[in-house]
């Protein structure tokens, strides 16, 4: 070999070494025979540590030390199977891999003729970070567009979506629901009196007791100025009367504080439930027997609770 190759072999030693992206080379038997320190880093150990093991041993290691790539199982001996079967499969594979210490690796393992196998990586890490907080900003854009700021509930944005795929569900599965339409009794009367700031806190005091009432329900929603729809899955018209009942109850004998004049005030809300049937289509129709149960709540004298049955 001319001392020209030899030293440009040692250029490229020399530059792959200072790279912050990985090279390493197998032979025919798996065994490591060539990798620059980005490479072995990524199992957690040096680069003279890694040659001479194979590419299993490294992984192995890994693992069982909690160092390097991150490696998500309770048998080793399995995933290395299906990973290996995996990468056999074609001669060339792209991936990525996720280490401990939080860099990201694109890697491309080319598996040549001769039996050796060659991965090299890029650093990833930085875009990986870019999308992750593209997507919490998006994952807060849709919570911001699905929540009613005054209360922090669910708005009606948010309703119509929850209450379709609980409609889906009911089609496919033959499973009923419920609906609960809840509204204030004389509300403007409170601010009328009190001011609308008033009305916002008592708004919000209310959101935050029914929030606690149906926690497990995780539907409740805010669909208008002072009006609110529950969706309560699996639930049929008797045991949702009973647990509309409770919560009339609870609202009833509750003392809204009103901060700004230092008053304490009784508020009740009627409410009119309704259950899905068999032959409805799509969430208005129990919408509006909810309400006209709600129609009559308010008309035998309000603080009450109505159904429609079947």
């Amino acid at each position: 070999m001319s001392s020209s190759a030899l030293n440009l072999e040692n250029i490229l030693k020399e530059t792959l070494e200072f790279s912050p992206d990985s090279f390493g080379i197998f032979d025919k038997n798996q065994t490591l025979v060539y990798c620059n320190s980005t490479f072995s880093n990524m199992f957690g150990v040096t680069r003279e540590a890694a040659i001479g093991r194979t590419h299993t041993h490294l992984l192995e290691e890994s693992w069982r030390n909690k160092k390097g790539i991150k490696i998500e199982c309770d048998d080793f001996s399995e995933w290395i199977k299906r990973l290996e079967k995996l990468h056999d499969e074609k001669s060339l594979n792209q991936f990525e891999a996720d280490l401990r210490d939080g860099r990201w690796f694109k890697m491309t393992r080319i598996n040549l003729d001769s039996g050796f196998s060659v991965f090299f990586g890029v650093d990833i890490t930085e875009l990986k970070e870019t999308q992750k907080s593209l997507q919490e900003a998006n994952k807060k854009i849709l919570t911001l567009a699905n929540t009613d700021q005054l209360t922090g509930l669910y708005n009606r944005r948010a309703f119509c979506a929850v209450s379709g795929e609980m409609v889906e569900i009911a089609i496919r599965d033959k499973q009923t629901f419920s609906l609960l339409l809840i509204d204030f009794d004389l509300f403007k009367e409170i601010n009328d009196q009190f001011g609308h700031d008033a009305g916002d806190k008592v708004l919000q005091e209310f959101a935050t007791i029914s929030k606690v009432f149906f926690a497990q329900y995780k539907s409740l929603c805010r669909i208008g100025g002072e009006e609110f729809v529950v969706l309560l899955p699996d639930l049929d018209l008797p045991d949702s009367h009973i647990m509309a009942e409770k919560f009339r109850d609870l609202v009833a004998n509750h003392t809204f504080y009103l901060a700004h004049s230092n008053q304490h005030i009784q508020i009740t809300v009627s409410i009119g439930v309704s259950q899905w049937r068999m032959t409805d289509k799509v969430i208005n129709d129990l919408l509006q027997r909810a309400d006209s149960a709600l129609y009559k709540a308010k008309a035998a004298g309000r603080n009450q609770v109505f159904k429609i049955g079947h």
